[in-house]
């Protein structure tokens, strides 16, 4: 059953080039950023996805960094299926920079929800039932994660998000975050595995 359910450039291998302006800047195709990033980028030169293209990565992959302009930053996929899916798991390899701010503790925090319309932005109450891995650790070198997914059902929409949180309470900065993710697919959650 994981075979049905492809995710849209979830090895984030294919860029499209965004002209605007003065600006020129790389989205993953099939992804996009929240709207205030187009605004921050004419403003502050200043998005959140960037391509990746370091060996480390499987050709290429999707670089994030929330800069002190934003609390919370996020991207995201939404794409229709067609088939009820059960026991299944959402991996791939991440990188995790942390909080800037020594007290501060960051999330890297991963969102999968299956909702019955394409969702344009994460909100609270899309949360109250989304499967959710939080990431507080660092991780200078690639690690896979693995979130295990509730029942799709079918006919309806799997929105995958990627958010970077600020852990710092100091309205005035918020400090700033890294993370790469790569290789992000759904398979059979036949054994258990330990998330990081």
């Amino acid at each position: 059953m994981a075979a049905q359910v492809t995710i849209p450039n979830g090895d984030f291998n294919q860029f499209v080039m965004i002209r605007c302006q003065d600006q020129e800047y790389e989205l993953p195709v099939g992804w996009k950023e929240h709207p205030k990033n187009e605004r921050w980028r004419q403003s502050y030169n200043e998005g959140f996805a960037y391509k990746y293209e370091l060996p480390d990565a499987n050709e290429n992959a999707l670089a994030l960094h929330r800069g002190y302009l934003a609390q919370t930053n996020e991207i995201l996929t939404s794409f229709f299926v067609t088939e009820n899916i059960q026991q299944l798991q959402l991996t791939g390899r991440y990188k995790f920079s942390g909080s800037d701010i020594d007290e501060a503790e960051d999330v890297l925090r991963i969102i999968v929800i299956s909702s019955e319309k394409m969702i344009q932005t994460i909100s609270d109450t899309h949360l109250e039932d989304a499967n959710i891995l939080d990431i507080t650790t660092p991780k200078a070198q690639f690690d896979r994660f693995y979130l295990e997914i509730d029942k799709i059902q079918k006919n309806t929409y799997v929105t995958i998000a990627i958010q970077l949180i600020s852990g710092s309470d100091d309205s005035f900065y918020w400090g700033q975050s890294n993370a790469v993710l790569d290789d992000l697919k759904f398979v059979p959650n036949h054994r258990i595995t330990a998330i990081h």
